[in-house]
């Protein structure tokens, strides 16, 4: 029934991006998910349940549907040695559609560890965002970890952070930020230089992964809201 789902969705999308520009969809999410060493297997399964819950959330999908037509996938991502894990493209259009995507976040099955590679990561969800068939007015990447990009000797050439960093301000893609600093206290910082990108572009930061669940609730609504709709927002607060 999922797999039913998913070839819709992934079908509705890009029959949508490829008819004509006014049919493009709004915005286009891919949450790019900390998979590497320092993330358990009950931090991993804590990530997969707090994001599921977030597309639950009534508030999340009022923003959704003010959004319009959303487009959003999902990257795993670890050790640049190895593939990321990709979810296929999910239409989330006024609101609706946003349980087949909470489903397959929930059935994911783990096979990333290893170094905390957050530019193979980032290219992932950017080549996701580079498909020749694909149409988006507004494209954005949601980073979340809880480490700085692994420096060290690779078997293989993958994209460091600095090139996917570049490759994202050529496409235009904005890139925000979720970070678990329980560990580096310093990581705002260095998500805030190293890692987001574009005009609007934020980082959050939780001290566990406790905070994780209201963290993604909170970003993707901020994320997803238009920047009028977000300044009104903070002002009454």
């Amino acid at each position: 029934m999922l797999k039913g789902l998913t070839g819709l969705a992934v079908a509705l999308f890009l029959t949508l991006a490829s008819s004509q520009s006014s049919a493009c969809v709004d915005v286009a999410l891919v949450l790019a998910v900390d998979g590497s060493g320092s993330i358990n297997d009950d931090e991993y399964a804590f990530q997969k349940s707090a994001i599921a819950a977030a597309f639950r959330d009534q508030e999340v999908l009022a923003t959704l549907t003010n959004a319009g037509l959303v487009a959003v996938s999902a990257v795993f991502w670890g050790d640049g040695e190895f593939s990321t894990q990709k979810l296929d493209w999910f239409v989330i259009a006024n609101g609706n559609g946003a349980e087949p995507f909470a489903l397959a976040m929930e059935a994911n099955r783990r096979k990333v560890f290893g170094n905390t590679d957050i530019g193979n990561g980032m290219w992932s969800a950017l080549d996701l965002l580079s498909d020749p068939r694909f149409c988006a007015i507004k494209t954005v990447i949601n980073v979340s970890g809880d480490g700085k990009e692994t420096v060290a000797p690779k078997r293989r050439q993958t994209p460091s952070l600095y090139q996917a960093r570049k490759r994202a301000a050529a496409m235009g893609t904005t890139v925000n930020g979720l970070v678990v600093s329980d560990e580096e206290p310093d990581l705002f910082g260095y998500y805030e230089k190293r890692v987001i990108l574009g005009e609007d572009a934020f980082v959050m930061e939780v001290r566990s992964f406790a905070d994780y669940a209201e963290a993604i609730r909170r970003k993707l609504i901020r994320e997803l809201s238009p920047p009028t709709e977000l300044r009104f927002a903070e002002h009454r607060r």
